[in-house]
């Protein structure tokens, strides 16, 4: 019984570059075939999942996370968002019970995982494409835009953060298995998505996340040799005139186009707004689906009222603040504090897994100290696939040990 649950996986892959509708789709086609596989095995794969220790320590950290947000949102009287909010999170809060129960199935690994590297590498050429001619996907129609990847997003810094995520992953095997052609191909995929989509954040995690993975998982002179190399490529791409390097420059001298703020960064005056705000609804917060109009009245507080770019909070942490208040802050923290715990002490996943697993919640927080990160129904879609996936392979090495547990 391997095709079905190989099918289903293979959907939730397919489609995690599509964008919101498409990501949708799978999850619904994903949840009907496992209506399926569960019925025809009589249900224990559901059983199995739903009893994990796993599956209730997740549970009780979404809770945290969406009622408070889910409450503040319906005291609000919006229906319309509240109903939106809920079924956005019960969509990928599905994949993560489908990833646990499929872990007590076999299902075909290698065909998964050169499906994957095929998705990233379509995805990397798609990004190098925008990058050079500058197009994107406009419903059914191909448009021209500014050179920066995008995929098949809503925004080029959506596919940075979705990328950003699966770089601890990618990393991780290509440091522990270099001369496989996938290893290669995922890894130069995924670092020319995140190049081309010109976010310098994202940007420089990555270059982080990698130099502390390949110090943990290879010989001091192999990471020697890639410091070196690493750091030239580093030089001359930044010493090169392109559209990186100029937007390294804008920002390290502050200069930006659309400045429009008397703050340094104008995020700076998007904490400050948001702060305002939280400090208004510190324990319940203001609800999801936050309009301008909402914001205006604390723009306007600090003294702009009339600047055009009246965004959010450009911090998930601040931004979970606004919507939920403090509760949802703490299950934000909680959650990640226990992907990150979880992966630690999984003693039988091989090394590379490991920490591939205990650094894809570091990345993810770091980089949402700049970006509305969770918020992002697309980025939301591949963190919790990816969350899934490594919780299954943690549960799936536990499986195996004690099917052939190791010689005393």
């Amino acid at each position: 019984m391997t095709l079905i649950p190989t099918i289903l996986v293979s959907t939730l892959i397919l489609v995690a570059p599509l964008g919101v509708a498409g990501q949708n789709i799978g999850i619904g086609l994903a949840v009907a075939l496992f209506a399926v596989f569960s019925k025809n095995d009589h249900g224990r794969s559901l059983k199995n999942g739903l009893s994990r220790p796993l599956s209730g320590q997740f549970a009780a950290l979404s809770l945290l996370l969406v009622i408070p947000i889910l409450s503040a949102t319906i005291t609000r009287g919006d229906t319309k968002e509240s109903s939106g909010f809920l079924l956005g999170y019960l969509l990928v809060l599905a994949i993560f019970y489908i990833a646990i129960s499929l872990a007590q199935v076999q299902i075909k690994e290698r065909f998964l995982l050169q499906l994957a590297s095929s998705v990233l590498a379509v995805i990397g050429l798609i990004s190098l494409s925008q990058f050079l001619i500058g197009w994107k996907l406009d419903g059914i129609e191909i448009t021209h835009q500014i050179k920066r990847a995008q995929g098949f997003y809503s925004h080029p810094l959506t596919l940075a953060y979705a990328a950003l995520i699966i770089v601890p992953t990618v990393m991780a095997r290509l440091a522990a298995f270099p001369k496989d052609p996938k290893s290669i191909i995922m890894a130069l995929s995924t670092l020319v998505i995140v190049v081309t989509s010109q976010s310098i954040t994202v940007i420089v995690l990555t270059a982080i996340i990698s130099i502390v993975i390949a110090f943990k998982l290879l010989k001091p002179k192999h990471f020697a040799v890639l410091c070196a190399v690493g750091s030239m490529v580093g030089i001359l791409a930044i010493s090169v005139p392109n559209p990186i390097s100029e937007k390294f420059q804008k920002v390290l001298s502050g200069e930006r186009s659309d400045h429009e703020t008397p703050y340094p960064d104008d995020r700076i005056a998007f904490w400050h707004a948001h702060w305002e705000m939280f400090e208004d609804a510190p324990l319940l917060g203001h609800g999801s689906g936050i309009t301008r109009d909402m914001r205006r009245p604390y723009y306007e507080k600090i003294g702009l009222g009339s600047i055009e770019r009246m965004y959010e909070a450009h911090n998930m942490y601040l931004q979970t603040a606004v919507e939920g208040g403090f509760l949802a802050v703490m299950g934000l923290f909680s959650f990640l504090a226990w992907w990150w715990l979880t992966a630690r002490s999984a003693r039988f996943l091989p090394s590379w897994m490991r920490i591939a697993a205990m650094h894809t919640p570091l990345a993810f927080a770091a980089g949402g100290l700049t970006q509305n990160a969770l918020q992002d129904s697309e980025v939301r879609y591949v963190l919790f696939c990816i969350c899934a996936l490594q919780m299954a392979s943690i549960i799936r090495s536990e499986n195996r040990q004690k099917v052939h547990p190791a010689p005393l």
